[in-house]
């Protein structure tokens, strides 16, 4: 019974894990994508 505890506790803490670590990634895409853009909007601003 003790296993199977600990088992389950370990893949809940993995699925935690890879949900954390894709939001993460999800966020910094989020962010150079907002930084990519701002820099695009500044430099076609500055031609014109």
């Amino acid at each position: 019974m003790q296993n199977f505890l600990q088992r389950d506790l370990g893949s809940s803490m993995l699925s935690t894990a890879i949900i954390l670590g894709w939001l993460g990634l999800f966020f910094v895409f989020l962010r150079v994508l907002t930084i990519s853009i701002k820099r695009i909007l500044e430099v076609v601003f500055k031609k014109s």
